[in-house]
Formats: C-alpha cells, sequence, structure tokens
C-alpha cells in the first residue's frame, strides 16, 4: 500500500511539473473526499445520538432523584431507558468507523512524511520538509471554523472545548514537516464542508419540524 501510495504520488507530481506540493494536496484530498460519505454517516449518528439523549434527560434526572441511595439499580434504569431509546452512551458503530479509518490515514502520513523528505520549495514554503507557520495558522483557522459552526445538542459551541482542539492541534502541528501540514490543511478544509453540510442539514431539519 505504501508503494502504491508514493507511485501515486510521484505521478500527480508529474502532472504538476514535479512538484510535490501539489502532490501532497491533490492526493490528500482525493482520500478524504472518498472516506466524505463515511464520516459524514458517522457524525449524523452522533448528533443523533446527542438528541436522543438531551430528549431523554429530564427522566434520567428523575430515575437520580428517585434512586440516589441505589446506584446499582439506578445505572441500570438508566441504561435501560436508553436502551429503550435507541440511544448509546458510547456509539460502537461510530468507534469501529474510526478505527476502520485510522490504517487509511496512517499509511498516507507515512507516505507523505517519506515525499517531503528532500521536496523543493513550494508556492512560499522554501522546504516542504521543514515547518511552516503558515500552514499551521491556516490549519489552526480551519480547526477552529470546524469546531465553533459543528451543530451540537448542546446548542451554543463550547468554547473551552474548541480552545483545547486548537491548542492540541497547534502542539502536534508545530514540528511537523510542511508536507505533512498540507495533508493536514486538505483535511481540514473537507472537515470544514463537512461541517456546513451537517450544519445546513439540522438548519434545514429544525424549519421542517417548525412549519
Amino acid at each position: 500500500m505504501n508503494e502504491f501510495l508514493a507511485s501515486s504520488m510521484s505521478w500527480i507530481a508529474m502532472l504538476f511539473d514535479g512538484n510535490m506540493g501539489w502532490a501532497i494536496l491533490v492526493l490528500a484530498l482525493t482520500v478524504r473526499l472518498a472516506l466524505l460519505p463515511l464520516t459524514l454517516h458517522l457524525s449524523r449518528r452522533m448528533l443523533s445520538n446527542q438528541q436522543k439523549i438531551k430528549a431523554l434527560q429530564p427522566e434520567v434526572e428523575a430515575i437520580k432523584a428517585r434512586l440516589a441511595v441505589k446506584p446499582a439499580e439506578m445505572l441500570g434504569a438508566i441504561s435501560a431507558l436508553y436502551k429503550a431509546n435507541g440511544a448509546h452512551i458510547m456509539d460502537r458503530s461510530s468507534v469501529i468507523g474510526l478505527l476502520v479509518q485510522l490504517p487509511v490515514f496512517g499509511l498516507l502520513y507515512k507516505a507523505i512524511s517519506n515525499a517531503s523528505s528532500g521536496s523543493g520549495p513550494f508556492l512560499w514554503i522554501k522546504s516542504l520538509a521543514s515547518p511552516d507557520a503558515a500552514v499551521t495558522a491556516i490549519v489552526l483557522l480551519l480547526t477552529a471554523i470546524s469546531a465553533y459552526y459543528f451543530p451540537s445538542a448542546a446548542g451554543a459551541p463550547a468554547m473551552f472545548m474548541l480552545v483545547v482542539q486548537v491548542l492540541v492541534t497547534a502542539f502536534i502541528l508545530w514540528k511537523l514537516s510542511a508536507g505533512l501540514g498540507l495533508y493536514w490543511v486538505a483535511s481540514a478544509s473537507v472537515g470544514a464542508v463537512q461541517t456546513f453540510v451537517l450544519r445546513h442539514e439540522r438548519r434545514r431539519m429544525a424549519m421542517a419540524a417548525a412549519a
């Protein structure tokens, strides 16, 4: 698989006069877009599960008040309530879906890392093998936009979680090569598109329910 990805990047680079920067962007976008139906499906499941849990919260609070001195019975009653309404504290299918994606991204990450070594300049980037502050800033901006506008059952975005997500991304990126940064730019761009697709769907559903 690594050899296939490396060959694909070399072939794409030939279409852009041997520029590996464009090859990384095109390949990363292609893979991320190919996975978009799966990631959209998983996000829809997660949002649906969040809404079910939110709708059941009054009943959960009533169970907690009624069985406060019997924690084992309380947990059993809450689990039964969730099961009866198709809600899950941990959505196993979403976890499995995410685990399925990890090998794909791992192989792509390794192939891009190898391709970045010794690569020349790309746009304003002097070397794809070295970190680039502008690339990092673009990724952080896209990450913040996705986190801020991502729809959730809670309504307003949790600013604390948004800040944590941006800081964690910055910590990971600040020493990565610009080549891997470009991969992250492509992935974060598709992630932002996914966020606005989900947001549009939720708005349309809310309008239909209110009509």
